[in-house]
């Protein structure tokens, strides 16, 4: 299973440049380009430079010989998810993710205090938990 979603790139503009694409350089193009447009930081690649996040329209900038080619990309459904599991989405998404991970971390712990108090459920609470733990290392060492 390979499904990473797909996106649409469209060529906004080719900027000629033999100075390498900055951070600076970005900002005025895009200002330029889309006034409207707004990103939280921009992620260096293997090409150039691209803005986050990358759950919604975003563009990258890719240095070609003497030329910098700007793109806007458009990813589709199943990408905008996969980003989001890989917390590149907005912030205030990324602060609800941490939240959401405290909280169920909580839940686990109590779970387990709440098992080891009943007297009756200890001794399979112990085994489970030391069976899972054993397992968890396994799994950490491939």
């Amino acid at each position: 299973m390979n499904f990473k979603g797909s996106v649409t790139e469209k060529v906004v503009e080719t900027v000629e440049s033999e100075s390498p694409v900055t951070e600076s350089l970005i900002e005025n193009e895009l200002k330029r380009i889309d006034p409207e447009y707004s990103y939280e930081y921009t992620k260096k690649s293997p090409n150039g430079f691209f803005t986050r996040p990358t759950t919604r329209d975003y563009y990258s900038f890719e240095k070609q010989d003497n030329q910098i080619i700007v793109k806007k990309v458009t990813p589709s459904f199943l990408r905008k998810i996969i980003e989001i599991h890989k917390g590149h989405g907005p912030g205030l998404l990324k602060l609800v993710e941490k939240i959401l991970g405290v909280g169920l971390i909580l839940i686990l712990i109590s779970g387990v205090w709440l098992a080891l108090t009943i007297k009756r459920d200890m001794k399979i609470t112990l085994i489970l938990m030391g069976v899972g733990s054993v397992i968890l290392a396994i799994l950490a060492l491939l």
